[in-house]
């Protein structure tokens, strides 16, 4: 049953080395949740979400929404979350932002609220935090973004509680502002906050080199039905009309499936020699990872005839050759897979090699994984392109064949920390997983899920309570 708390404890103890067995249901995607929440701040009429998944990140960001004067309320045992941002009563972003690295997606969003409302004529914002894949993301394509849509200045601000940003917005339209925006390389993030923002621009606005992620997909199509002008798609480019004078509509709206918690339970299954159902997934926003182990094993895949359900059997797989995985945008190989791919690949008969140019600095979980008997070299290149201004570098992951036994380890980021879980529940004997408050951000009911499935898992008594939202009666 589950609780009616948030509890993130400071360790896991799992005793690994049984097969799963079972069900999971997959949840909202993580990916796509704290976007549309933001969304909810274009309007000044109700927000209803529905599949919400019941992850940190929500809650985090509902308490700062509430602190901006947002009503949020949730229910989270029937996953609907209710956001009613009337008046907003407090332009600055505390420090509680400094958890989630998608919350400068606050940043368009309120600034192109206050353009139509005139509630505040300035925006401070804590500088985010989040995983920082072996230091921290910079934020400055961001700070970018809102120069180019919305003409705002930026200033920085060091205080004794921190760092911040103050967003100014001009006082008449500029007429400078640039048409399009883009990044050297795809960014969902970015193309996120590029749709929020430009619901308060004034003008026709283009976003080339766009993120093809489904989530993206999923802003898309609440921002169309709330009103926004946005023509073409994120495979084609995409166009804002330029046309809004006000606030959006509000409505009802759908968190989609979550492809990379569907992966990872495949994963476990296929790491342990398990078998799993998979439910509620979005088939072919899961292909690219589901091609890849189709292509590396004949038998025990199967889908369901609406292709709404996975089911994977490898209690008899065979033994498996290594891959080369390349990590690309979407539709390719996903990035966010990477770090959960790598101890699946220590399991072939031969090497494999992942390479990712999208985040090169996902590597801190290797360090980590090595301590269970992962054999791994990794290194860091240069890429040559054909944009003289381009600086970009790729990991590269050399992975042989290894024998895994149990280990005490730390979680370092989100992906990373699901990486060591896998590890630990291939690995035979009891291993401890130390700070999983990363996982514990994108993977809902985590504990619940692995002790239904089989996992022998517990969690240390010590450790916090996430503040719960009001509660939401449906």
């Amino acid at each position: 049953m589950l609780k009616s708390r948030f509890f993130i404890p400071e360790k896991l103890i799992i005793n690994g080395g049984n097969p799963v067995a079972g069900s999971v249901d997959i949840s909202g995607a993580k990916n796509s949740i704290l976007g549309l929440m933001c969304a909810s701040l274009l309007t000044n009429e109700p927000v209803i979400l529905h599949n919400v998944p019941n992850i940190s990140d929500v809650l985090e960001l509902g308490q700062i929404l509430i602190e901006l004067g947002v009503d949020v309320r949730y229910n989270f045992r029937q996953k609907i979350l209710y956001l009613h941002a009337a008046k907003i009563t407090n332009n600055i972003v505390s420090h509680k932002a400094s958890h989630i690295r998608a919350s400068y997606y606050l940043w368009g969003s309120l600034l192109a609220r206050f353009r139509y409302t005139k509630e505040f004529d300035s925006l401070k914002v804590y500088i985010p935090g989040g995983c920082s894949f072996g230091g921290k993301r910079p934020t400055d394509f961001h700070e970018d973004l809102i120069r180019s849509v919305l003409g705002a200045s930026i200033e920085a601000e060091n205080t004794s509680e921190g760092n911040y940003l103050i967003f100014t917005l001009p006082k008449k339209h500029p007429e400078t502002l640039r048409p399009i925006y883009t990044t050297l390389r795809v960014s969902h993030g970015a193309t996120f906050h590029w749709l929020l923002a430009v619901a308060g621009a004034q003008d026709v606005k283009m976003i080339y080199n766009a993120s093809l992620e489904p989530e993206v997909s999923n802003l898309i199509d609440m921002l169309q039905q709330m009103g926004l002008g946005l023509t073409g798609s994120e495979s084609t480019g995409i166009i804002y009309d330029g046309k809004n004078k006000s606030l959006l509509k509000g409505g009802n709206f759908y968190v989609i499936p979550d492809r990379i918690e569907a992966a990872t339970y495949a994963l476990l299954a296929l790491g342990t020699k398990g078998e799993i159902q998979i439910n509620g997934i979005n088939f072919e926003h899961c292909r690219p990872w589901f091609s890849q182990l189709n292509k590396m094993f004949s038998n025990g895949i199967f889908y369901s005839p609406d292709r709404t359900q996975l089911s994977f059997n490898f209690c008899n797989r065979p033994k498996f050759n290594g891959v080369v995985m390349q990590m690309t945008p979407f539709p390719g190989a996903e990035t966010d897979i990477q770090q959960i791919w790598t101890p699946i690949l220590g399991l072939a008969e031969n090497d494999s090699m992942i390479t990712d140019a999208i985040w090169p600095g996902r590597d801190g979980h290797l360090k980590e994984m090595r301590k269970f008997g992962l054999n791994c070299e990794s290194e860091k290149i240069d890429i040559v392109t054909s944009q003289v201004i381009a600086n970009k570098e790729a990991l590269i992951v050399k992975i042989h064949p290894s024998k895994y036994h149990a280990a005490d380890a730390s979680g370092m980021d989100l992906r990373g920390t699901i990486g060591l879980i896998l590890s630990a529940a291939i690995a035979e004997g009891k291993s401890i997983i130390k700070t999983p408050a990363y996982a514990l951000r994108g993977y809902p009911n985590l504990v619940y899920n692995l002790q239904n499935i089989g996992i022998d898992v517990q969690t240390s008594s010590e450790g916090e309570e996430v503040e719960l939202l009001p509660y939401y009666e449906a």
